[in-house]
């Protein structure tokens, strides 16, 4: 019974370390993603972003397909040239 508890305990422990080390690494990668947000990008580039994701959204539902490369591409091109038109 006793070797039935050690087993128990050590499965505990192999559960709790994994879960730590996942919370780890989940913490790091949102670190990373935060500082790579700040040195690589602007106001006007996320705004024009979140106008692209939003209006991809609406055509997918539009359609009730998933979008190809090309007419995602030619939303957010299309977005990122009228940020920069009306910038000019």
């Amino acid at each position: 019974m006793e070797k039935y508890l050690f087993m128990f305990l050590g499965v505990i422990l192999g559960v709790a370390i994994s879960l730590y080390i996942y919370g780890e690494k989940r913490e790091r990668y949102a670190k990373r993603i935060k500082s790579d947000r700040e040195y690589f990008s602007t106001k006007r580039l996320d705004e024009a972003l979140d106008k692209a994701v939003k209006r991809m959204q609406l055509e997918m539902k539009a359609l009730g397909r998933k979008l190809t490369e090309e007419e995602k591409n030619e939303i957010i091109f299309g977005f990122l040239r009228e940020g920069n038109e009306s910038n000019q």
